[in-house]
């Protein structure tokens, strides 16, 4: 917990330390209300049988009890109030810089597993709940103990050692339950992976499972899994909950041995001692049971701090060039572009890349052509050779200051739930209606906005199940130019599209292009020399090299 606090800056600092503050003023006032209150109510019991009851100040001993109860509800609320505030905002800094990282450090628009997507979502979750449910109640805990020792102190030394002996083994007991608990956390942790991966699988392959009339058998192994996995959850709660019966039963043990053993203390002070001593063992069963989470937390926290620490992508520079006005002309030389590892490089012919220039990438699948197009957006960077815009090396400048002048139209566009103008809009938030429809023209993306009365604010499903396969890529297209920017890269922006369509398309885009002085680069099994007049054309095929990356 403090590494990955520390690594998110150690913010509100002040708001955590309140909390902490409260949590023990918390507990030591619940332990203080029932030592003070067994006192008093004993000794005036006492006081009343001697028939002294008159003589007996009553004033100071019910102020302390009333003092003392007020005092424990106003740390207990504090405390909620403080400690989920203070959880709130971490969580809203941790979840930033979890997603920031994420972003930064995965290469290319590669999507994330649905299992890792699961996974992270279960570590904030634990992350979350480390300071409410686990750190807070410890502290109030150990505040509760040390009164009860204090109370035990003033009654002698013997009932002193009882006290102190029976936290002692309490504490031995929860030491020994999180040791357990980590056991049956890896057992769980293995059950829950597999339940998640098969989850995701059932998820993705449905229509597939369907269609071999297979989908009912896999439901029913999910099934089985969930009922495995949810039987270990509960005999992991079983022993929790045993621990706690074993520790408040050990306070009960250690009251009645201090009361027995206190001969030199008052009957009101073994009494004190007795309720102070069950009052401190009752905050340790339930922190040293929120504690049985602790492995599963430590280890969410682990791998959260991990993804934080994540190296980026795309290494940005120590001192970085001024930002360029315009990243064109870009060229590369004696490009290289791949994944890093084993393997095979594909070398790239030098390209030069001005306004009112198309450039086609061709060549067989898998030879790269996806990979130069993310490498051109600053998305991946290349093993070899020499890329450059504007004259500047691509190491010396930001990233975003290469981005903001690029639209990128993958071949398999993600879109989020929402309304066409919502999806177009990520890519220029400022952009009215006007904008929004030139680019769907230029796109032939306005068959879809007039199919329907609602236009540009007709419902979109998450990613864009309500929309054919060319549809999504033409409204990615819209999306990559709304902004008009200098390099547009299109991923396969013909495919499934008949010959006049594809002419249209080009004809749009190399108008669109010779008006904004852009240049165009696409990837393409379908070459469309000829469909761009008045712009520079040039294709550009890629093969596989036998070349291997061994560096990195």
């Amino acid at each position: 917990m403090i590494a990955l606090w520390t690594r998110l800056g150690r913010p509100f600092r002040g708001r955590i330390a309140l909390a902490f503050l409260l949590a023990t003023a918390g507990g030591a006032m619940a332990a203080l209300l029932l030592g003070v209150s067994g006192w008093f109510l004993t000794a005036s019991a006492i006081a009343g049988a001697a028939g002294s009851a008159y003589a007996f100040n009553h004033l100071y001993p019910s102020a302390t009890v009333r003092g003392t109860a007020m005092g424990r509800i106003l740390a207990r609320y504090g405390e909620q109030l403080v400690g989920h505030d203070a959880t709130l905002r971490l969580s809203a800094r941790l979840r930033r810089h979890l997603f920031e990282a994420e972003a930064r450090a995965r290469a290319g628009l590669a999507r994330p597993a649905s299992d890792s997507l699961a996974v992270f979502l279960d570590d904030v979750h634990l992350a979350e709940g480390a300071l409410l449910r686990l750190w807070l109640p410890a502290a109030s805990a150990a505040a509760a103990s040390l009164i009860a020792l204090v109370f035990a102190g003033l009654a002698g030394w013997v009932p002193l050692a009882v006290v102190a002996g029976g936290l002692a083994l309490a504490l031995a007991t929860g030491r020994f339950g999180i040791a357990e608990q980590r056991r049956i956390d890896a057992r769980l942790q293995t059950l829950n992976d597999r339940y998640r991966r098969e989850a995701a699988s059932l998820v993705e392959n449905r229509v597939e499972l369907e269609a071999l009339g297979r989908f009912g058998d896999a439901a029913a192994a999910l099934g089985s899994l969930s009922a495995e996995t949810a039987g270990q959850a509960l005999a992991a709660g079983r022993r929790t909950r045993l621990a706690g019966a074993f520790i408040a039963m050990l306070g009960g043990l250690s009251a009645t041995l201090a009361v027995m053993l206190g001969s030199g203390a008052t009957v009101p002070l073994l009494a004190g001692t007795a309720l102070s001593v069950l009052a401190a063992h009752q905050s340790l069963a339930i922190a040293l049971g929120a504690l049985t989470a602790y492995p599963a937390t430590e280890l969410a926290l682990l791998r959260l701090n991990t993804r934080i620490a994540a190296p980026p992508a795309i290494a940005e520079p120590a001192d970085p060039a001024p930002a360029p006005g315009t990243i064109l002309p870009v060229r590369t030389r004696q490009l290289q572009i791949g994944f890093p590892g084993a393997a095979p490089l594909c070398e790239v012919p030098d390209l030069d890349l001005a306004a009112g220039s198309v450039t086609e990438i061709t060549g067989p699948s898998g030879c790269g052509k996806t990979t130069l197009l993310e490498t051109l957006a600053r998305l991946r960077p290349p093993p070899g050779g020499a890329l450059d815009y504007a004259g500047i090396e691509a190491a010396d400048l930001r990233a975003a200051a290469i981005r903001q002048h690029t639209g990128f139209a993958p071949q398999m566009p993600d879109t989020m739930r929402g309304t066409l103008a919502d999806a177009l809009r990520l890519a220029q938030p400022d952009a009215d209606d006007a904008r929004l429809l030139e680019a769907c023209r230029t796109a032939l993306f306005m068959p879809v906005v007039t199919r329907s009365p609602e236009g540009l604010y007709q419902s979109l499903e998450e990613g864009g199940s309500n929309l054919s396969g060319g549809e999504l890529r033409r409204l990615a297209i819209a999306r990559a130019i709304l902004r008009g920017p200098e390099l547009v890269l299109l991923d396969e922006p013909f495919a499934g599209l008949d010959a006049p369509m594809r002419e249209t398309l080009a004809a749009n885009l190399g108008a669109w292009a010779r008006g904004h002085a852009a240049a165009i680069v696409l990837a393409t099994h379908i070459p469309a020399a000829g469909l761009w007049p008045g712009l520079t054309y040039r294709q550009v095929p890629l093969t596989l090299s036998s070349k291997r990356h061994t560096s990195g």
